[in-house]
């Protein structure tokens, strides 16, 4: 049986998953190693697996457990029988802990898809790439770095129509920026999906040009017929001897749309135009002159208003058009998407890495088809029962990859488990879809093996706070629904298409009603909601800035702790907004009895620290000392963190900047924190922190990237500057946290301070829809871009457009479920006063969160404010016990200088020969170059790990740029080949062999074997002739050896 619970917030889900847990392990002896449950985070997980040992052990010890009576009823055990078994499953568990199967559901996936590491094509020993920023930033970087080159001239193209776009749009634009964000479609499920059918279409470029020049037929043809159209309107009028002004309304008469479409004009007829079709009293008025109003009458009986009915045909078939339109505005980021795609994939391959937004798909792809113990023989492992936390955060392809698994779990007659909420399902930018648990789930298997529970019960708030959302969340989806209704109506939708989501948004909805559990029956909870008037002066979110700190006041006058008490914001920037000025008034307000402490892993932003501003403009002075930008980006953050009455001018003298350009030489990390210890004096104690995060994150890119000061720059303009302090858990402090984040949690007061958001995309989004066309000529693609906007609903897409609207609509309402459903006892939320009121108070549109709060609670708004219970006076329990608190006070630091001295390179141990120390040197040094432009880099990385001095590092960099400028393997390292260096070639029983350099052109393949040594050995002919037969049999036609002895200058031919 698969049960599927649909629990909204606070109904106790992780109480059921536990009692469903410890039943089947009580029922099954062993059952921990053939449970499957997963959820979404690792803290979830951690929680779930805390939860059943807890309760396993307060079984086992006789203390109270909630579980004990079902347990006892569904076992049909005594007490004591059950509490016996309780200790015999745990210790079991407890030395069987690896075997206790409690994950994420990336982990199984990972898991599962290491045993299909050769039918996906990945070779042994493969990393686990978590960034997928990284990557894109790489594949970037790659695509722009090649635009020169003959064979990326569309790519040009596309990108030059790409920036076009973005300056047509106005406003702030930056070209790498806007690729990145555009880039990141090709991590959506949608474009995964069907990315093998892409690459096929853009790969044939005649047929991508053909397409193109077919749409772009058809769109001048239909703009030729209305202009058509227009001509014979304004020439009918002419031999009347009447102008559009003419008629009712003068200039804007509705017989104007003819000077328009004569024009060249695709703007659809507005209401002007449409009121003339069969009535004439709309053509002329009782003023119109005696002689032109005949006239307008001769004209109407003469053709022109069936002429004006023919527009009106036209206009009702133009649906081609708009799609050719749409298509051909958004074509080309198929062809950059392709592009990025195929530079990721190099990236894969170079690095022998997958991503770990991949796993689902190549997991999707690998068992497509296949049935469960296939899947189950290549794991090694056998699950019997399947539970699945959260399934309203599952995507498609991971319902694909565990439908079959359930299946045959079903089949077997096994209990599996489901358990998720369509209100809370918040995370589509990780392809989340609602849609599975709302409706699909119940679909995918026959009726008889489903049972369907609703918890309704709250047992998070108290009860003013679960009648306010009863009520309101009961109102806001009809309201949305009869919003939506509206735009379906105007679209080019027939009725059965309009009837597919006529209902959704309330469907999305039907359980949203909750019953108070029994212990907080008693507890009545406050909510309350402040509408703020915007003011020119003063804007309504510097307005809920300033009413802040009054409010935690208040509430610690209620008896609230700051642990109490959490800001919950829509996004990182908001949560900023709120740290600055909880920080600010920890100054301002110091001494007034009241404090104002913060913690947040998502507000305190390392980048908006004035004294790591000030640290990186310094090291982009060391690294550019010739521009004085970063001079003057030092001086502002110094001012801005000391004062203007501070100077900076004692830290710029000669003297002062030879000790800055004496850290040049250093490695990234000792330069950092060479500039921490020359300013560290001047930096002040509340900047201490922010200064330790961001050394942590130098060394942290140290170890991961090549510890170059300029790349890193470039890494924390673009990344780390987003970087965030880490906030312990068990302070007393107010967390801000984003909504997402708080998912899941319960907290005694909740304050949004934030309280509106659009509930559709904001126009100036570039959302992008995956659409698959059915009619011709469009269905030559398969899939195609498009931009979400209105102008689709007048298109063949419009079912995919309203698809996403509805999507977007219910993300903007479940983000505010999810936030108005954390607090157990008080809820504050600040949003802006509607602007637009009619007569009766009420909004016109209820297009952004704020309108629908103000719909939604009229008539219960008294003085821009809607309350309901009173101040909570919270009984706070005994002081826990003080923990010491240790402030960082200064950053110490020891000069490099006065440091133990390592010798890190060790490859020369047992040899001090100085020649062969150098060609182990030099053979690393070509291993790692696979054009002429990677001399520098690599020799400086060996300069900056401390391996060579600079002497040595000069002297490298003019040696290899010799080398490999002679014409002989000038070719070798300048013309596009695919360069493996050092690479294994596995052939029968396990063996391997490697070749230092391969370079591989089309059915072409040219092998390199270096020696350092004087002495010709004929062993060396063999083993370059063992590297070109297996080269052969892989199926290169043309095989080319060479042995480089590269101190003697000597280039020997290999014959095969």
């Amino acid at each position: 049986m698969l049960t599927i619970y649909r629990a909204s917030a606070g109904a106790g889900k992780t109480h059921r998953l536990t009692g469903d847990y410890l039943r089947l392990l009580f029922l099954h002896p062993g059952a921990y190693r053939r449970i499957l449950a997963v959820t979404f985070t690792n803290k979830a997980t951690d929680e779930m697996k805390t939860r059943i040992i807890e309760e396993l052990y307060l079984l086992a010890s006789n203390k109270k457990s909630d579980h004990l009576k079902d347990l006892m009823r569904q076992t049909r055990w005594d007490e004591k029988r059950l509490r016996e078994e309780a200790r015999r499953v745990l210790v079991v568990i407890l030395h069987d802990y690896s075997a206790f199967q409690i994950s994420t559901i990336d982990r199984f996936f990972q898991q599962t898809m290491r045993a299909f590491t050769r039918e996906i094509g990945l070779r042994g020993g493969y990393g686990l790439e978590m960034d997928e920023r990284l990557v894109l930033t790489e594949a970037v970087d790659n695509i722009l770095a090649d635009l020169d080159k003959k064979e990326n001239r569309e790519l040009l193209n596309w990108l030059l129509r790409f920036a076009e776009d973005k300056v047509e749009e106005g406003g702030e634009w930056n070209l790498r920026r806007d690729i990145m964000a555009l880039s990141s479609e090709v991590f959506k499920e949608r474009f995964k999906q069907s990315s093998d059918q892409i690459s096929q279409n853009i790969a044939d470029k005649g047929a991508l040009e053909a397409y193109r020049k077919t749409l772009q037929a058809l769109i001048q043809a239909t703009e030729a017929d209305a202009k058509k159209l227009g001509d014979k309107g304004m020439e009918m009028m002419q031999r009347a001897g009447l102008h559009p002004s003419d008629f009712k309304w003068g200039k804007s008469s509705g017989l104007s749309f003819f000077e328009k479409l004569a024009a060249g004009a695709m703007d659809a007829p507005k209401d002007r135009f449409l009121g003339l079709a069969d009535n004439v009293d709309n053509w002329y008025t009782k003023t119109t002159d005696p002689e032109k109003g005949i006239a307008i009458i001769r004209l109407f009986d003469a053709g022109m208003n069936e002429l004006v009915k023919s527009v009106f045909t036209f206009f009702e078939s133009l649906t081609s058009y708009y799609t050719a339109k749409e298509i051909t505005r958004y074509y080309y980021t198929l062809g950059i998407l392709n592009d990025i795609s195929g530079k990721i994939a190099e990236y894969r391959e170079e690095k022998n890495v997958m991503l770990i937004a991949d796993t689902t798909e190549l997991l999707s792809k690998v068992i497509d088809g296949s049935e469960a113990p296939f899947i189950y023989e290549k794991t090694g492992t056998r699950i019997d029962h399947y539970m699945i936390d959260e399934f309203q955060d599952t995507s498609s392809m991971q319902w694909h990859n565990f439908r079959p698994l359930l299946h045959e779990s079903l089949a077997a007659t096994h209990d599996n488990l489901i358990v998720g909420d369509v209100k809370q399902s918040i995370y589509r930018f990780r392809n989340s879809d609602w849609k599975l648990l709302d409706e699909e789930v119940v679909h995918d298997f026959r009726p008889e093996l489903i049972a369907e529970q609703t918890l309704t019960e709250n047992w998070r708030s108290c009860r003013k706070v679960v009648e306010f959302n009863n009520s309101f969340f009961a109102t806001a989806p009809a309201l949305l629904q009869a919003m939506y209704n509206e735009a379906l109506m105007e679209s080019s939708l027939n009725e059965e298409e309009r009837g597919l989501f006529a209902t959704k948004i309330l469907s999305a909805y039907k359980e949203n009603s909750q019953e108070v559990a029994p212990p907080f029956k008693i507890k009545e909870g406050h909510v309350r909601i402040e509408f703020i008037e915007e003011q020119e002066e003063k804007p309504w979110k510097e307005e809920a800035m300033e009413r802040l700190p009054s409010l935690l006041e208040r509430l610690q006058d209620n008896g609230y702790r700051l642990s109490d008490i959490a800001v919950l914001t829509r996004t990182n920037y908001e949560g900023a907004l709120v740290a600055d000025t909880l920080l600010a008034c920890q100054e301002e307000r110091a001494g007034n009895g009241y404090r104002y402490d913060i913690i947040s892993d998502d507000a305190l932003f390392v980048g908006s620290s004035l004294a790591v501003r000030f640290v990186i403009a310094l090291l982009g002075y060391l690294t550019h000392p010739e521009e004085k930008t970063y001079e003057q980006m030092a001086r502002f953050s110094w001012y801005a963190m000391k004062g203007i009455d501070d100077t900076i001018e004692p830290f710029f003298p000669e003297e002062e900047k030879s000790n800055l350009l004496a850290l040049i030489p250093l490695s990234l990390y000792e330069m950092t924190e060479g500039l921490c210890r020359l300013y560290g004096d001047h930096f002040p104690d509340n900047e201490q922190a922010f200064l330790q995060a961001f050394l942590d994150l130098v060394a942290e890119y140290t170890r991961q990237e090549n510890a170059d000061a300029r790349r890193f720059l470039k890494w924390w303009e673009e990344t780390g500057v987003r970087k965030t302090i880490a906030s312990p858990d068990g302070q007393d402090a107010v967390r801000i946290m984003t909504i997402h984040k708080a998912k899941g949690l319960g907290m005694p007061v909740v304050i949004l301070p934030f309280g509106d958001w659009e509930i559709d995309h904001r126009p100036t989004q570039s959302v992008i829809l995956w659409c698959k066309p059915q009619q011709a000529p469009f269905d030559r693609l398969y899939l195609v871009p498009v931009r979400y906007g209105k102008n689709l609903g007048n298109t063949h897409f419009a079912v995919d457009y309203f698809n996403e609207k509805l999507y977007a609509y219910i993300d903007s309402l479940n983000t505010l479920y999810v936030a108005m459903t954390r607090a157990k006892e008080e809820m504050i939320v600040f949003a802006p006063k509607p602007k637009k009121l009619t007569k009766s108070g009420e909004v016109e549109k209820t297009d952004s969160i704020a309108k629908l709060m103000w719909a939604g609670l009229q008539p219960d708004i008294e003085e821009d404010v809607y309350e309901s219970g009173t101040w909570w006076m919270h009984e706070r329990k005994e002081k826990a016990k003080e923990k010491e608190e240790i402030a960082i006070r200064r950053l110490d630091s020891v000069s490099f200088d006065d440091r133990l001295h390592l010798r890190l390179y060790g490859k020369g141990f047992f040899f001090d020969n100085k020649e062969r120390k150098r060609g182990v040197l030099m053979h690393e040094l070509l291993s790692r170059i696979r054009s002429r432009e990677d001399i520098e880099t690599s020799v400086n990385s060996y300069h900056l790990e401390g391996l060579i001095n600079k002497e040595e590092n000069d002297e490298l960099i003019e040696r290899l740029s010799r080398l490999l400028s002679d014409d002989r393997v000038k070719s070798w390292y300048t013309e596009p080949t695919r360069v493996l260096n050092e690479v294994e070639i596995l052939f029968g029983k396990g063996e391997s062999r490697r070749p230092d350099r391969v370079m591989l052109h089309g059915e072409k393949a040219i092998v390199v074997d270096y020696k350092f040594g004087e002495v010709k050995e004929v062993k060396y002919q063999k083993q370059v002739k063992s590297y070109m037969q297996l080269i052969t049999e892989m199926g290169y036609s043309e095989v080319e050896g060479y042995i480089w002895y590269v101190e003697s200058g000597e280039i020997e031919k290999v014959v095969f």
